[in-house]
């Protein structure tokens, strides 16, 4: 399988992005060094390679999102083969999610096909491969309180910067 892999520096840190030929198959979360980005990429996938040309037009549209501007990546074809069936149903309701919008994860589990499974809809996004693609920072708690997105305190504090500057880009 031809799978593909770029690293690349934004205004919030280093990020990669893998792909296969069933379309984008992982992201990061910025990360502060390349050199933790790049063992991590390479981590994905002993079969990868890097392409950074392959990666030109959606690098140019997270460019975009991290500057502020308001980018949908709705259009942009995701591998989700091997996704169970409900967190496919989440990561796809998560996408729906407007830009400077939140959503409780009950909402999304009620928008999945199962009201009572708000954990289960945490844990779609916890495994979510995609975050900024599929805007899981965006799922929040019932009390408004903000939850997940990584186990460091580091990664909830990217959460609040990246809501907010969704907030102040609309």
């Amino acid at each position: 399988m031809n799978i593909e892999y770029t690293i690349f520096e934004t205004s919030y840190g280093w990020m990669a992005m893998e792909k296969t030929p069933r379309g984008l198959s992982r992201t990061s979360l910025p990360t502060d060094s390349i050199e933790k980005c790049t063992e991590l990429a390479i981590s994905w996938s002993e079969y990868s390679n890097r392409n950074d040309d392959s990666f030109t037009q959606l690098k140019e549209k997270v460019f975009q999102y991290f500057g502020g501007n308001i980018v949908d990546f709705n259009e942009v074809i995701i591998d989700l083969d091997f996704t169970p069936p409900f967190f496919r149903k989440a990561l796809e309701e998560c996408r729906k999610v407007p830009y400077g919008e939140t959503r409780t994860y009950a909402w999304l589990a009620n928008k999945s096909g199962n009201p009572k499974a708000s954990r289960a809809a945490g844990q779609a996004m916890a495994r979510n491969k995609t975050p900024i693609i599929i805007p899981c920072h965006r799922v929040i708690g019932s009390n408004g309180h903000l939850t997940g997105f990584g186990s460091e305190a580091v990664q909830l504090d990217l959460k609040s910067r990246l809501l907010n500057m969704e907030k102040h880009s609309i």
